[in-house]
């Protein structure tokens, strides 16, 4: 009755969306790719065999050719996946088959082929080894598992990690990579990941998990996957240690009778905990080369461009000037030095500070932006003539050479400024008699009119202990607060950890803040959707892991071993579970609960983030 309940669904759900969405439109390219559950089986068992269908929901069964000493057990079992992204339908239609091998030996299946619309599509092929029947090296102990089954969990569940290159100039960046392989279709929980240690580098995160589908060996795997831009501080022989992962895989028992319910949620199924570790990464930083180094290099690594603005250009003597360099690429924009003016031409000119502004345009695969440079120059004669040409050197570590971008002296404009009138404080004269002094102006000397009253109206600073006390405090105090906030910045930059904590409440305010966008739009689903990413990914940021290994399934527990309150864990959990019920609630409800608990999402984070 619930198979036929299902199936009734199903059937609706596709003549309402699929119509509908192929108006938008389709993604009409046909791929079909058969993958196996393990490409190693005993003779007697079985695999399970999936020929899939990209692109396409209405094609006959594919024409599939087995080794003759495969016996069929059971298929083909048909289903359909309907996914829609920016408005183009996906479609992956499924045909799985169970075969059972009666030989051992090496076999080739495929490939198949599929006829549709006139057009014929071939998949690849996938290599097969039967075994005799012997007891695996890797497996979970058969006395553990009450149904007597053993699970070969080898090449369920493993970990990579890699580099895109194995040698590297110092300063040069390095995309390192994490990837989690599990079957397509095993349920994993209770993620934990521990990075690998990069104290010889500056680590950058590149964007948000990827998730995505990869056949390796003819078994079809799901891939999340981590990448970190690394910048090496050291030159020599580095070696990155292994990453770990933990997690638990939960496989369904057989049982002779079991509800559809159970088997959908997972019920019935046993967990077996999972620990993988990656193999150390090994690398060769070159340091750069002396040879033809520039003398205004300062560290930069990668490609840039400059772009120069200066304004005013017509401007009157010790007037501003604000000269504005923009350098943009790709590297470790964070780090970049300033430009270099000409110093022969800045004699003439009174210059400050650099003042910069780093921003990073994209952490897609490297590190992407620009630095914003602004300097004030003030001209201090009227024949300054032109801004000094400006230079930034950099090392191309694709062509191993030094490049220097230029930008032309910019030519201004300077005037003379107006005459200055000296002030007259008295009359011609004044000097002659005492106390006969005329005010010409009131407003320059509101205080002192008897200017020959000069006699000191009190004590000397020096006899003042407590002024005396402050003055020799001040200095301390300010280099006391430069330590610490050049402290913290090193810290921002160097430490990933102490970075996502500090700006974890800021992101956190950011996403409520689109949250509370939401609320005025009347989008309860994405609303409370964003509530729940908010508030987990807060916790994530505070605890340093990655977002995908905190779940409303395990956060109590964490959060319990971290010391936090029973009264916010209770907290947390009735929000999580208002989150919820909105998200799939049938019933629509109201702008005040919405805005209940968007409230009492900001409380749960404030309490977390002085917990945490």
């Amino acid at each position: 009755m619930m198979r036929k309940v299902s199936t009734i669904i199903m059937f609706v759900f596709m003549l309402s969306v699929i119509p509908a969405a192929y108006a938008k439109g389709v993604s009409k390219e046909v791929k079909v790719v058969i993958s196996v559950d393990k490409n190693r089986v005993e003779i007697g068992s079985h695999i399970r065999l999936t020929v899939g269908v990209e692109g396409a929901f209405d094609t006959d069964i594919p024409e599939l050719s087995m080794p003759e000493s495969f016996s069929l057990m059971f298929g083909p079992s048909v289903s359909t996946q309907t996914t829609i992204i920016n408005n183009v339908v996906k479609v992956f239609r499924g045909f799985m088959y169970g075969f059972s091998p009666r030989e051992k030996g090496r076999f080739e299946i495929g490939p198949v082929t599929l006829e549709y619309k006139g057009k014929t599509y071939t998949s690849n092929s996938i290599n097969i080894e039967v075994v005799e029947r012997t007891p695996f090296e890797s497996i979970i102990d058969e006395k553990s598992d009450t149904s007597g089954q053993r699970v070969d969990i080898n090449k369920m569940v493993f970990v990579e990690l890699t580099t895109d290159k194995a040698e590297a100039y110092i300063y040069e960046e390095i995309v390192q990579s994490f990837k989690l392989y599990f079957q397509k279709g095993l349920p994993i929980d209770d993620l934990d990941y521990v990075a690998a240690s990069t104290k010889s580098f500056l680590a950058e995160k590149l964007g948000d998990e990827r998730r995505y589908e990869e056949v390796r060996d003819g078994i079809l795997y799901n891939v999340i996957e981590l990448r970190t831009a690394l910048f090496p501080l050291v030159s020599g022989k580095i070696e990155i240690p292994p990453a770990s992962f933990k997690c638990n895989i939960i496989i369904q028992q057989q049982r002779n009778r079991g509800s559809l319910f159970d088997e959908f949620m997972g019920g019935g199924g046993r967990r077996y905990p999972v620990e993988r570790s990656t193999e150390p990464v090994k690398l060769v930083i070159k340091p750069l080369p002396i040879v033809d180094r520039p003398e205004d290099f300062t560290g930069a690594v990668g490609k840039y461009t400059m772009d120069v603005l200066a304004k005013p250009t017509k401007v009157k003597v010790g007037d501003p000037i604000t000269l504005t360099i923009n350098i943009r690429g790709e590297g470790n924009i964070q780090t970049i030095g300033e430009p270099l003016l000409a110093p022969d031409g800045m004699k003439d000119f009174k210059a400050y500070d650099f003042e910069a502004k780093v921003t990073i345009t994209d952490r897609g695969y490297g590190i992407k932006g620009e630095k914003l440079f602004n300097k004030v120059i003030e001209p201090q004669s009227e024949d300054s003539d032109v801004i000094p040409g400006i230079s930034f050197s950099y090392f191309d570590p694709e062509l191993e050479q030094y490049k220097t971008l230029t930008y032309a002296p910019i030519p201004i404009e300077v005037e003379s400024s107006e005459i200055e009138i000296p002030i007259h404080l008295s009359v011609d004269g004044a000097g002659m008699a005492k106390g006969q002094v005329k005010i010409l102006t009131k407003d320059i000397l509101p205080i002192m009119s008897d200017l020959y009253s000069f006699d000191n109206q009190g004590s000397a600073i020096y006899k003042r202990p407590f002024i005396l006390s402050i003055i020799f405090i001040i200095p301390i105090l300010i280099v006391v607060a430069c330590i610490y906030v050049q402290r913290q910045r090193e810290l921002l930059h160097t430490d990933v950890g102490y970075a996502r904590k500090k700006r974890a409440m800021a992101h956190a305010q950011k996403h409520l803040s689109n949250a509370r966008e939401l609320l005025q739009l009347d989008n309860p689903s994405e609303f409370y959707a964003t509530l729940a990413r908010t508030i987990l990914k807060h916790i994530a940021d505070k605890l340093n892991v990655t977002p995908a290994s905190v779940t409303s399934d395990n956060i109590y527990d964490i959060l319990e071993e971290r010391g936090v309150s029973n009264d916010v864990i209770k907290e947390l959990r009735q929000c999580l579970e208002s989150c919820d019920y909105g998200r799939f609630s049938s019933g629509q409800l109201s702008k005040a609960q919405m805005e209940s608990t968007l409230d009492t999402s900001e409380q749960v984070i404030m309490h977390l983030e002085k917990q945490l």
